[in-house]
This record gives C-alpha cells, sequence and structure tokens, in this order.
C-alpha cells in the first residue's frame, strides 16, 4: 500500500553519516514496492546541507538525490531552522525547496510514516 513518507535529516553534514544515509534510505523508499511518496525534510542543522554551496560529492549525495528525483521524490527545506543560524533562501540549492515551519510541521504531521536522521 502505497504511504507518504517524511525524511526528516536535523544533523550537520559534515564528520557524520545521517545526511548521505538519510537520503539513500529516502531513496530506497521512494523506489521500493510500492513506490511511496517521499518528502525530506532539511531541518536543525541539517538546513546547512540544502545549501547550493555544499560539496555535495563529498557527502556522497549525488547519486541518492538523483535516484529519489526519479521517483518523484522531493526535498524541503525549513524556513524556520534557516533563519535560526543565518541561511538566506538565496542560499539554498536550486532542487531544494523552501517551506516555513507551519508547511514542515504540516507534511510531518500528515505523513504516514517519518524516518529520523
Amino acid at each position: 500500500m502505497k504511504c507518504t513518507v517524511a525524511v526528516l535529516l536535523t544533523r550537520g553534514p559534515y564528520g557524520r553519516v545521517h545526511v548521505p544515509e538519510g537520503l539513500r534510505a529516502a531513496r530506497g523508499v521512494a523506489a521500493g514496492f510500492d513506490r511511496h511518496d517521499v518528502t525530506v525534510i532539511f531541518t536543525d542543522d541539517a538546513v546547512y546541507a540544502a545549501r547550493a554551496a555544499v560539496d555535495r560529492d563529498a557527502l556522497n549525495m549525488p547519486g541518492h538525490i538523483t535516484d529519489l528525483h526519479a521517483e518523484n521524490g522531493k526535498m524541503v527545506v525549513d524556513a524556520d531552522a534557516m533563519n535560526e543560524r543565518g541561511i538566506d533562501a538565496d542560499e539554498i540549492a536550486n532542487d531544494v525547496t523552501v517551506r516555513s515551519g507551519e508547511a514542515v510541521a504540516e507534511l510531518i504531521r500528515d505523513a504516514d510514516h517519518t524516518l529520523d536522521f
């Protein structure tokens, strides 16, 4: 049965495996047998990984993101978390949508399942 899944990325991108592992899990859930609707949410310190300037190759992100997009997965970033960290919307990568904290909370609340990384 097809479900909506929110994958929460909450940890900083460098020195940890949480961001690439969260993206790997998201692509797997999106491409699985039921092809669930997956939204990756960059929040808390993971907002740094949503920036255009981040070295995606060093973080092993490109293949995961390509596969996620191929399965119609989405990536959003929490504007409230960005504001708390002094990150402007123009710093965010083109393939990541900026959403208000309220909109992010709604995505999480409405998801059938959440995964936290």
